[in-house]
């Protein structure tokens, strides 16, 4: 079975102009006043509670209460049933960036036991229901020049905003957005952070309903890297823009626990994903057998005339018929043509334990079952420079795409700075070969300020990623994952810009369906609506933006926006491939409500992406010719 998927390469990037908020400023630049540690603000808990979990965050980089005093990703809510013992922040560096003016490897983490990260001065936990974008809504703002804390700042602040819904279909997550910037000045002066890398970790204790140590028979994978090779010989038959070779797929088994006492037709006798060679034959990645991985988020399918999107059973949604994102894949089986990204979803859950004695995942014989699946999807990054330049640094084939997803068990923890560094590199004790790995880390080989990079021996758009333990020979056991975001370069002022979120849901099927029912949120209006871009306070055009009617289009449309004030418009027309197929308009306007005439007569039918620029203000649309 062989791939060929085709990036549509709009050139949207360099000049993107980011979503925004109530907090505007301190997402552009995060700049806490620095008083001394005296003035910071105390450390605080908020509990988000509104949705099908609830979860508790303290503000200094950390998500869930390992005390166990407050819900960490209690699933499903008021259940009692908690699915995480902590999940937290890190960023790791290399080199003469902090005060003491040595070269080595450095880490700034909230990590329980060792908390380098504190409450900023000024950016106090705030609590809000409603928020400004969600009906519950928590910021906070941490540091890591806090002398009692952190013996080697390299001058690193957050401003993080967490965000919960009681919308059905969008309450099984907790969703995030992280800006970082780099502040010199508290590490070694005008030294930038150059390959630095920032990761969430996630110790996922699946579930402390299970009764017999919750924590020692847990697995963990990773969505999204949708074929894996420990073989260099392989006969790679996955192929992208028809020349970026992957890999053979793995065969799993796919099945149901057997030992389960429930009818095989109760929405609790979830699905698992196993890592064994199924004698099915069945490949992991394919389940549903359409020709698109199941480590990828189904868009759209095109076919013929006709565009059709995926349906959320439990709630009715309709999947990005409302909004998706502008940087994604297209990939054609047969006559259907999929958008497509990948899931970018780190996820653990309850396997079999060797002490019970029987097939005990998910425990399906106790009162409250532990047949959820939970984990954290990375939605975007990029890069604001302090002159308010936008790079996507991180991108392979124009989505963001992780450096790597590891995993490792309590006996394995980093003890030290230099360790951590490694690990959010992909490398720890029982690390396996590596035969795939993103195409930009090529970019950083030889680089001085990052000894761990290497040429992935099979390079191409996913991170590196360790396979299930149990492949690996390793049992069930107490494990923790680590997303990495990276390498990427903050000189002074820079910011980076994170946006993902925690994620539970019923069997693998269901964290899939909730981790992307998270990405469309990003892209809904009228949910979240930040993947839009816009930024409030600076584009010329009103909100609403861009309107498109009718969509889709027969022959004929309309383009609708409304100008603040008197600019210059520029509207272009791309195919999917990238082209430029029409330019409407090329003119200045004034204030108020504009109508254009969209003549699509002359186009094929399929799927269009429209850019309007309105002086320095971006904003994109989307449509459909029948």
């Amino acid at each position: 079975m062989k791939y060929s998927l085709h990036l549509w390469s709009i050139i949207l990037t360099a000049s993107l102009i980011l979503a925004g908020s109530a907090f505007a400023d301190e997402r552009i630049y995060f700049n806490p006043p620095r008083n001394g540690t005296d003035d910071r603000p105390p450390l605080e808990w908020c509990t988000h509670a509104i949705g099908d979990i609830s979860m508790a965050l303290q503000n200094q980089g950390m998500w869930g209460d390992p005390w166990a005093n407050y819900p960490s990703i209690e699933w499903p809510s008021g259940s009692l049933n908690d699915y995480l013992f902590i999940g937290d922040l890190w960023s790791t560096c290399y080199g003469d960036i902090t005060p003491h003016d040595s070269i080595a490897k450095w880490a700034s983490c909230s990590d329980y036991g060792n908390f380098q990260l504190s409450p900023s001065e000024g950016y106090p936990l705030e609590y809000h229901t409603p928020g400004s974008i969600a009906p519950e809504q928590s910021s906070y703002g941490v540091d890591d020049w806090n002398q009692a804390t952190n013996d080697y700042p390299f001058g690193l602040g957050a401003w993080v905003e967490n965000y919960t819904w009681d919308t059905p279909g969008f309450d099984g997550f907790l969703a995030s957005e992280l800006v970082i910037t780099h502040h010199s000045e508290y590490g070694n002066p005008g030294i930038p952070l150059h390959g630095l890398v920032i990761a969430i970790r996630g110790d996922c204790d699946v579930a402390t309903a299970d009764t017999a140590d919750c924590h020692l028979d847990d697995m963990v994978f990773y969505d999204g890297h949708a074929i894996w090779c420990n073989d260099p010989d392989a006969n790679f038959e996955y192929v992208f823009d028809g020349s970026v070779n992957a890999s053979t797929q793995d065969v799993y088994e796919y099945r149901q626990n057997p030992d389960n006492p429930l009818p095989p037709g109760d929405p609790d006798n979830i699905f698992y994903h196993y890592n064994y060679l199924g004698a099915d034959g069945i490949p992991d990645n394919d389940v549903d057998e359409n020709g698109v991985s199941d480590h990828f988020t189904i868009l759209a399918r095109i076919a013929g005339g006709d565009t059709t999107y995926t349906q959320d059973p439990a709630s009715g949604v309709v999947l990005f018929s409302e909004g998706m994102p502008y940087r994604h894949w297209e990939h054609t089986v047969g006559d259907t043509t999929y958008l497509v990204v990948p899931r970018n979803l780190s996820y653990m859950w309850d396997s079999d334990s060797p002490a019970s004695g029987f097939d005990d995942s998910g425990e399906p014989m106790l009162p409250v079952y532990c047949n959820g699946f939970v984990g954290w999807r990375l939605l975007d990054c990029w890069v604001v420079k302090a002159d308010r330049s936008v790079e996507r640094p991180v991108d392979v084939l124009g989505c963001a795409i992780p450096l790597s997803h590891q995993w490792w068990n309590w006996e394995e923890d980093p003890g030290s700075e230099s360790e951590m560094y490694d690990f959010t590199w992909g490398l720890n004790p029982s690390s396996s070969g590596y035969y795939s790995g993103p195409a930009f880390m090529s970019e950083w080989v030889g680089d001085p300020c990052t000894p761990e990079a290497m040429t992935p021996q099979n390079p191409g758009p996913f991170p590196f990623v360790r396979e299930v333990p149990i492949a690996l020979g390793f049992p069930v056991f107490d494990y923790r994952f680590l997303m990495s975001i990276g390498p990427i370069s903050l000189d002074d002022g820079d910011s980076l810009h994170i946006v993902g979120g925690w994620v539970a849901g019923r069997g693998l099927d269901g964290l899939r369906m909730n981790a992307d029912l998270l990405l469309d949120a990003y892209h809904r209006s009228s949910i979240w609506g930040q993947g839009t871009g816009v930024e409030e306070g600076v584009s010329p055009v009103s909100p609403g933006g861009l309107t498109i009617t009718p969509n889709p289009i027969n022959s004929s449309g309309t383009l609708g926006f409304t100008l603040t004030g008197i600019c210059h418009v520029g509207i272009t027309v791309y195919d999917i491939a990238g082209r430029i197929v029409l330019i409407p308009v090329w003119d200045e306007f004034g204030r108020g409500e504009h109508s254009i005439s969209l003549d699509v007569s002359s186009l094929d039918k399929g799927v269009y992406f429209v850019r309007m620029n309105a002086d320095e203000a971006v904003m994109n649309a989307r449509f459909i010719v029948l």
